[in-house]
């Protein structure tokens, strides 16, 4: 008889807000690095290329700060912080979010 499995964390739920927002964060930093991509591809702009390159250092940033690639890797007991871990993927999302909107905007 396999053994019981282990009580649910008591802030598991911080974690998963976090996993969902870092999730949110990684399709708005894709959907910018595509929009991104495409107008350097049109213009080559020194500009465009930088853009690109700050997408993809966030997109690191995000993927790594996700919890769920912090379990894949093995480590446990991350929920430790509480409702900070999730303030600053917030902060980012609605930044990124702006920068998406302002980005899709024409004028």
């Amino acid at each position: 008889m396999p053994p019981p499995a282990p009580a649910p964390l008591p802030h598991m739920w911080l974690s998963n807000i976090q996993a969902v927002i870092t999730l949110g964060n990684v399709v708005l930093l894709l959907c910018l690095l595509y929009m991104y991509a495409r107008n350097y591809r049109q213009i080559k702009s020194k500009f465009s290329l930088g853009l690109i390159i700050f997408i993809i250092f966030l997109l690191v940033q995000a993927i790594t700060s996700n919890p769920l690639v912090h379990l894949l890797w093995g480590f446990r007991y991350l929920y430790a912080l509480g409702l900070l871990k999730i303030v600053s993927a917030w902060f980012e999302f609605v930044a990124l979010a702006i920068l998406l909107y302002i980005s899709l905007k024409t004028e």
